[in-house]
């Protein structure tokens, strides 16, 4: 037969279906034993839902400290060694009743501290998103975009060069409020070896200056953006062209003329 004494945790967790906890319930009425420690159950859980704000811990902390908890708690009574009592000490036996609630007490008190670890994670998480947080702008809107060029672009004049390969590229003069510049993109190039680099010239009559280098990807695509800040004022450009050069330090071209068109 059951005795109703034994059930007094899962009456407090309801997990008494309602014929079993009508049975309990009518025992209560006449077990002292049962009342206090029901009163003791639920002082002592009563102001655990309210000793921090509801946090949702990270996936898998809750699996991670009970498995601790209780795996710590099998340890010790594992490694608990018997205790010899003295002989002339007089040893009361418990009883089935007194043992029984002594089992339920020590799991009481594991399940409120696993309770409060939990309890324990949870601030601490809340905690740091309240850091992270913290160190976010609150309004958007308040965040102060970076500084914009307020420079206005117009292109000036723009080409298609053109060459014996079947490489080709189109070239643009851009003046600024603030200054110019030239762009060019070009495909279908030659791969380089080593240190090789194509070299951009802008030529003034047959001198030529240096306006950019750049390398070609593996699709034989290329394209720089120089600013013409470098270069002499008030020139009417004659012709931009590139070539194909040992390295990028050529002042002069070394290589031969692998596109051009006159500007």
């Amino acid at each position: 037969m059951r005795n109703e004494c034994d059930v007094v945790i899962d009456y407090f967790n309801d997990q008494l279906n309602e014929d079993e906890k009508k049975a309990f319930e009518a025992h209560l009425e006449n077990c002292k034993d049962c009342q206090e420690e029901l009163k003791e159950l639920r002082l002592l859980t009563g102001d655990l839902p309210f000793a921090a704000e509801p946090v949702d811990p990270p996936e898998g902390m809750k699996e991670r400290v009970l498995t601790s908890v209780f795996s710590e708690s099998t340890e010790e009574s594992d490694d608990e060694a018997p205790v010899t009592k003295p002989a002339e000490t007089p040893v009361v036996p418990m009883s089935k009743q007194t043992a029984s609630k002594s089992k339920r007490s020590s799991w009481v008190m594991r399940g409120l501290a696993a309770a409060l670890l939990l309890s324990l994670a949870g601030n601490i998480y809340a905690l740091v998103n309240e850091q992270d947080i913290a160190e976010q702008p609150e309004d958007p809107e308040e965040v102060t975009p970076p500084e914009e060029d307020e420079g206005t672009d117009q292109v000036a004049e723009r080409v298609q060069l053109q060459g014996e390969s079947s490489a080709s590229a189109t070239a643009a003069m851009i003046n600024r409020d603030n200054g110019g510049i030239l762009t060019l993109q070009a495909e279908q190039l030659e791969q380089l070896d080593g240190e090789e680099v194509y070299q951009v010239w802008l030529l003034e009559g047959e001198t030529p200056h240096r306006a950019g280098s750049f390398i070609s990807n593996e699709n034989g695509d290329g394209a720089v953006a120089y600013s013409m800040d470098g270069l002499p004022e008030g020139i009417d450009w004659d012709a931009v062209a590139i070539t194909k050069e040992p390295d990028a330090n050529s002042e002069t071209p070394q290589g031969n003329i692998l596109l051009s068109a006159e500007l």
